[in-house]
């Protein structure tokens, strides 16, 4: 999965959970609560979002050390990455 096929996933998961966020741009860069608004239960319903689609496992527990887009792509890349190997 390229870093480009990591963002669409992840904005899609943010848009699809998060009302405030549909119409923003997002990149690696924005900030999950000060440029998304999401909160810590957007981020589970995210997560959640992304497990489904992924069919994998991401770990809840991470969500309070997430502060950027990119913080998802890696852990989601974590898991995606070395089932496609």
């Amino acid at each position: 999965m390229s870093d480009q096929d990591l963002l669409s996933s992840v904005s899609g998961a943010i848009r699809s959970c998060s009302e405030v966020a549909r119409d923003l741009a997002i990149d690696p860069h924005s900030r999950l609560v000060e440029d998304l608004s999401l909160d810590s239960l957007d981020l589970v319903a995210v997560m959640m979002h992304l497990q489904d689609e992924h069919a994998i496992e991401l770990d809840l527990d991470a969500v309070p050390g997430f502060e950027v887009v990119s913080d998802l792509m890696t852990e989601l890349a974590r898991q995606v990455r070395p089932r496609a190997a």
